[in-house]
């Protein structure tokens, strides 16, 4: 009974391990140093850009994109949308403006510096969102103490919880088998 509860246990630790950290990857900042090619503005709504494809059939709103490209063959696609008050908390309310500083960077070609989340999935037409933009500076490094320290802190905690699991489900010695 204990070894099926333990695979139980783990298995679910795993799972409980696997969505924790999809989700800090998607929601925790990351940062990038680019090129920016390119800026528009599309129509859309929950479902994304307006097109004959998906035609509006539900308020609509500005969508801000941002075109950029890392290498020859590596271009990239962001989105520029306020979060406003709710989830998640970037508390951000200047997606206008960002994307001012985006058309400028774009114009001047020189290098910008991504602050951004989230996961760009082709066939849904999801973009990473960015909450900030500069120029990038000579020699910047785009490695995040605040992404990894939250990463590290995920991980101490699945290592405690599965130590945990361990110890409350192993065999004791006077654990006998019915016979």
């Amino acid at each position: 009974m204990r070894h099926t509860l333990r695979k139980f246990a783990l298995a679910l630790l795993a799972l409980v391990a696997l969505l924790g950290s999809a989700l800090l990857d998607y929601y925790l900042p990351e940062h990038s140093i680019t090129t920016i090619t390119g800026v528009e503005v599309k129509l859309a709504d929950k479902d994304g850009p307006i097109s004959r494809q998906n035609p509006a059939d539900q308020p609509v709103r500005d969508m801000y994109l941002i075109y950029t490209q890392h290498a020859i063959d590596d271009v990239r696609v962001y989105r520029n949308e306020d979060t406003g008050w709710g989830w998640p908390f970037y508390f951000k309310f200047d997606a206008s403006d960002v994307q001012a500083t985006a058309n400028a960077i774009a114009n001047a070609k020189q290098p910008a510096y991504l602050t951004s989340y989230g996961w760009r999935i082709n066939m849904l037409s999801l973009y990473p969102n960015v909450t900030a933009i500069r120029l990038a500076e000579a020699g910047e490094a785009t490695w995040s103490f605040f992404r990894w320290f939250w990463f590290a802190l995920w991980l101490a905690l699945l290592a405690a919880a599965g130590w945990g699991l361990l110890r409350a489900t192993r065999r004791q010695p006077d654990d006998t088998l019915p016979g």
